[in-house]
């Protein structure tokens, strides 16, 4: 096993020391720091998935998208919504 040393200010000593006291969960700081790391961990991979996931459903869209040039009329249509929005607001 490798030993990591952490430092944390005296605040947040006490307050891990207050929820080790108070849940009965954890039999030392080392305990609970090695829980919120695995915890932590766990989380980050989870995200990482779904990133994972994110990125392979874009990719898969890509694949499927046209490219279609805006008509004139689309042009004109987005502008005149632009400035109507710019008006409403004052700008």
């Amino acid at each position: 096993m490798k030993m990591l040393s952490v430092a944390v200010d005296e605040r947040l000593a006490k307050s891990i020391d207050s929820a080790i006291a108070s849940s009965g969960l954890y039999s030392s700081r080392s305990e609970f720091l090695k829980d919120a790391i695995r915890k932590n961990l766990s989380k980050l991979v989870e995200q990482d998935e779904d990133l994972k996931a994110i990125r392979e459903s874009v990719a898969r869209l890509r694949k499927k998208a046209v490219y279609r040039p805006m008509t004139q009329a689309e042009r004109d249509a987005l502008a005149e919504d632009f400035m109507k929005s710019r008006r409403a607001k004052g700008t």
